[in-house]
């Protein structure tokens, strides 16, 4: 049966806030992690290679933007994060329109770094803890802590979502032109190469 009074570091880990932090090199150091985790998500869903560096340096920048916003007592997690999608969906919109393609094969690889997947993790954790404490008086405690984190996943969530939609919809008409000038490939084109894949396969 699992018990979380048996392992010390989940628990530290259920109640350390990883967003805020008032060290600038430590600001540096997770958007350098960022940017790795921007080229993963990358690499797993087969963007252009022109586009690859591109992504990179919107995810990092975003999360950058982000961490930089939540020093101020004025944004929170959510806030931050809206304007960092902002700021994000513009750059990947400048970035797309320079090597002609569609600015979301940019901006979505870019963006899942910024998720908060650790608030999933607490929620989790949080509702097993709850589970195994039948008797216990903290038992809402945990309660408490797994709708805190689940609310602050999906607000943060939603709001990294409609701060790239509201630059699509700023920008909707120009999207139609990113890909103007590159090459084109027809359908004939396509359909011979799956032909080729297929003989080389028979072989």
């Amino acid at each position: 049966m699992f018990n979380l009074d048996l392992y010390p570091q989940l628990q530290e880990f259920l109640y350390t806030d990883f967003f805020n932090t008032d060290s600038l090199p430590h600001i540096f150091y997770k958007t350098l992690f960022a940017m790795i985790a921007g080229f993963g998500f990358a690499y797993a869903l087969h963007p252009p290679k022109k586009v690859c560096f591109g992504i990179i340096i919107v995810a990092g920048l975003g999360y950058f933007i982000r961490s930089i916003l939540l020093q101020s007592p004025i944004f929170s997690l959510a806030g931050a994060s809206f304007c960092a999608a902002l700021c994000m969906g513009f750059a990947a919109m400048l970035l797309a329109k320079y090597k002609k393609v569609p600015a979301e094969v940019i901006v979505f690889p870019a963006l899942l770094p910024m998720f908060p997947g650790s608030y999933g993790y607490r929620s989790i954790l949080s509702l097993l803890t709850f589970t195994q404490h039948a008797d216990d008086p903290e038992q809402i405690t945990y309660l408490l802590t797994f709708f805190n984190n689940i609310t602050t996943m999906l607000s943060v969530s939603l709001s990294l979502v409609a701060g790239v939609l509201a630059i699509f919809i700023i920008f909707h008409e120009q999207s139609f032109t990113m890909t103007r000038g590159a090459t084109k490939i027809s359908i004939y084109q396509v359909l011979r190469e799956l032909r080729k894949i297929r003989k080389h396969k028979q072989k």
